[in-house]
């Protein structure tokens, strides 16, 4: 073989050695995502209805993405603590947020919270969370416009529970009050059971809490379903009446659960997101689910649900200023 064909021969093979040596950072990069585990982070003890819809959501995952899909509680603070956490984490789409919507109460009650909203980057929602008026079985009043007579006529009488200060259940008590001319005093609890305790017993005459778990009490014939904040009446309880159909549509306001990751994850990897968790909210054994648990599924695009949430905003902020209510 001529010399000079093999001296070109090497210099051709040591120039392709050295580009495929070049390209492997890039073809690293270009790994198709997932390509390990992900981790989704929620902001409340193990074992409650959230833990559960998460689990459910990481498990169709797992299925479609190949790689384990794990769910990590991270309880405190009112969400601060898994909100902060994950809008802290890299935004490669390995760490995501499912979240309630404390996540937007936070930035209407406190003067400096520890988040801003463009730290997260919206993905969809996954399912409403109705926040029900229950009453004590005995009360003397079966529907709103009697629980509102009762107010009117003994003014501070009554109580209702909620699960927390500065919770939806805290903002649409304050808010029926406002609406509707009465006073109904508040009780703080730390959680819907320890409330369900008080209004079971006729210690306190209400509590707001999630349908899905005063359904649960119903049977204990202890407590009653007064109305819900709700879009529309609910397919497990269809003759459950709204607030906005009983005349406060100002606090309709249902809970919610809903995903999202890490502000600046690339558009891809968001919008792979998006589609997945839009497939799985739509199959029929992840409806049959959320619905047992008292919720109502929910999917969009991340877009619509960016809308969502500045809506979202404007109405608690509203219910939050008209009542006087701070975290601060």
């Amino acid at each position: 073989m001529p010399k000079h064909f093999s001296r070109a021969r090497r210099a051709l093979l040591a120039t392709a050695a050295a580009l495929a040596t070049a390209a492997l950072p890039a073809a690293a990069q270009e790994a198709p995502f997932p390509s390990k585990p992900v981790r989704i982070v929620i902001p409340t003890a193990p074992g409650g209805n959230l833990d559960v819809l998460a689990r459910l959501v990481a498990a169709k995952l797992t299925e479609a993405w190949g790689q384990q899909v794990i769910v990590e509680s991270k309880p405190g603070a009112n969400t601060i603590l898994a909100t902060t956490a994950v809008a802290k984490s890299p935004a490669d789409g390995y760490t995501s947020l499912f979240t309630i919507s404390g996540f937007i109460q936070n930035l209407v009650l406190q003067t400096n919270p520890q988040y801003k909203m463009t730290d997260l980057a919206p993905v969809s929602l996954v399912a409403s969370f109705p926040i029900a008026l229950a009453a004590n079985a005995a009360l003397p009043a079966n529907d709103l416009p009697g629980v509102v007579r009762l107010a009117k006529q003994a003014p501070e009488k009554y109580t209702f529970g909620s699960y927390g200060v500065g919770s939806g259940a805290h903002l649409i008590g304050e808010g029926l009050n406002k609406a509707a001319g009465i006073r109904i005093k508040h009780a703080a609890y730390k959680g819907e059971a320890a409330s369900f305790v008080d209004v079971a017993s006729g210690d306190i005459a209400l509590a707001y809490g999630s349908v899905g778990f005063y359904a649960n009490q119903l049977a204990t014939g202890k407590v009653k379903l007064i109305a819900v904040a709700s879009p529309h009446r609910l397919k497990t309880f269809p003759d459950l009446p709204t607030f906005a159909e009983l005349g406060y549509p100002d606090i309709n306001l249902p809970g919610w659960g809903a995903m999202f990751l890490p502000a600046g994850t690339p558009a891809p990897i968001v919008e792979k997101y998006v589609q997945e968790i839009r497939r799985i909210v739509a199959m029929p054994d992840v409806q049959a689910r959320i619905y047992a648990l008292g919720y109502e599924p929910v999917a969009n695009t991340n877009t619509e649900f960016a809308q969502f949430l500045q809506e979202d905003l404007k109405r608690w902020t509203r219910i939050a200023r008209e009542n006087d209510i701070r975290l601060d």
